[in-house]
């Protein structure tokens, strides 16, 4: 059933190789009491380690039921020891906040059997290593012996092939080993039970074989077994899938035990969370509040470069304008100490605003300072009007954000305009006039009657005479 063959385990630790394991080779009965015994440090629990498939083998070959192990896989090694192995530790591994009953359970929750199946499984076993009685305790209500013994049950309810015991009997009193022994002893009739152990008394008297280890190496095998190559039948074993009920259940279960643990993790995570979307909140909050204020602020005292810049220099003296051939673009006008400067906006220039960095700004816009010949029947009767200043929007979003759209809609082409209103809803009067719309006329008009009017360029050679129309 089982086969070590030339199994080498070698540990490196900072460049240092100590070799835990040499050359084993031993083969298992089906069932058979071994006890694999050695002073501390030989290798005993690396073995039952590699056995279990808890470890891995640096080299060797490792046969379950004429399988070989080499090309197991992760889920392989996993299926193999929940269906094909119980382990008893030295220091029980008992869930203190389960019942004896509940523990020894544990070992089913990945399987599918029923309920039913379960109990029958569970009360068997606890017959088995006496402990009828205790179902209901916990695991500090129980001596060391019954937890040992617990642990045995728990072991054997999956029923598996192998039960691998790490020193069972090393935290217990003489009289209680033997019990164990006795126990194990008993499963041994029907199992493969591999020991390990100090005690070469309680080995030779239980055993049914002994194998000795010294500095990895195998120096004595009582009562050697060659393993002859033969097909097997396989046991079926189900597919172990925990359910949600069960994982619930055992969730419940801690939460309960632990009430206080429980509480303060809930408390603590709470705390977090909400302290976590408050900070969000109020940042966010911020965030949008100084956009706002940015929007506003660009919105009502925006960066403007205008043509001409015209400033006064209290410090300086009335001159003519031979007196500074340093500005090439500086006009002297009559009054005392005022200037006028010319800005030529050249195409590398213009190449520079556009090439800037789009987080330093939100859009560029060009004011047309021109006088269109636009003609409009807004008052019934053609009307030639002369509007000397247009804004090109460069980017629709902008205006979005800025403005908010009191009718009709933005604009869906080149020919379409928008006509701005201030913070009051208010339109100065000379905006209205260059839109053709006479001052003392202004109050009977609404924004339907300005939607959707028309309004046409008349080129200059073409509107000669066109005033007088």
């Amino acid at each position: 059933m089982l086969k070590l063959k030339n199994i080498k385990k070698i540990y490196k630790s900072n460049q240092k190789l100590t070799i835990a394991l040499e050359d084993i080779s031993i083969s298992f009965r089906d069932n058979e009491f071994v006890c694999i015994t050695g002073p501390s440090g030989c290798g005993k629990t690396t073995l039952l380690n590699i056995i279990g498939g808890l470890d891995r083998a640096s080299s060797g070959e490792i046969s379950i039921n004429n399988i070989q192990t080499k090309d197991y896989k992760e889920k392989d090694w996993d299926k193999y020891r929940n269906q094909s192995i119980g382990f008893v530790f030295q220091n029980y591994n008992l869930i203190p906040h389960l019942t004896v009953y509940d523990n020894i359970e544990l070992a089913l929750v990945l399987s599918d059997i029923s309920g039913q199946e379960k109990k029958k499984r569970i009360n068997k076993v606890l017959e088995q290593v006496s402990l009828n009685t205790e179902v209901n305790k916990y695991p500090n209500q129980l001596s060391g012996g019954q937890m040992q013994r617990v642990a045995i049950a728990r072991a054997l309810v999956n029923n598996p092939d192998i039960i691998l015991a790490d020193e069972p009997t090393g935290a217990l009193d003489s009289k209680t080993a033997i019990q164990i022994m006795e126990i194990l002893k008993e499963i041994s009739k029907e199992k493969l039970v591999i020991m390990v152990t100090h005690n070469e008394g309680l080995s030779k008297e239980y055993a049914t074989r002994e194998i000795k280890l010294l500095d990895g190496r195998v120096i004595e095998d009582t009562n050697p077994f060659e393993l002859i190559n033969q097909s097997r039948t396989t046991k079926k074993r189900h597919k172990k899938i925990m359910n949600l009920f069960t994982t619930l259940k055992l969730s419940f279960k801690s939460l309960i035990t632990k009430k206080l643990r429980s509480l303060l993790v809930i408390m603590s995570g709470s705390v977090g969370i909400i302290g976590v979307t408050l900070i969000l909140t109020i940042s966010g909050g911020i965030d949008r509040y100084i956009n706002d204020l940015q929007r506003v602020t660009q919105q009502d005292s925006p960066v403007s470069i205008w043509s001409i810049y015209d400033y006064t220099d209290p410090d300086a003296e009335l001159k003519d304008y031979e007196e500074f051939p340093e500005y090439d673009h500086v006009n002297i006008v009559t009054d005392r100490n005022y200037y006028s400067h010319l800005n030529i906006f050249s195409e590398d220039f213009i190449n520079h605003l556009e090439d800037m960095d789009k987080d330093l700004y939100n859009v560029i816009d060009y004011n047309r300072s021109l006088k269109m010949n636009l003609i409009t029947d807004i008052d019934r009767n053609f009307s030639w009007i002369q509007p000397n200043r247009f804004t090109e929007i460069e980017e629709d979003l902008y205006v979005q954000q800025q403005y908010s759209l009191l009718a009709g809609h933005m604009p869906e082409n080149k020919n379409q305009v928008l006509l701005l209103v201030d913070k009051y809803n208010n339109i100065k009067a000379e905006t209205l006039s260059s839109l053709g719309i006479k001052y003392e006329n202004v109050e009977q008009y609404s924004f339907n009657d300005l939607l959707g009017k028309v309004y046409k360029i008349v080129l200059n050679n073409e509107c000669s005479g066109l005033e007088n129309r």
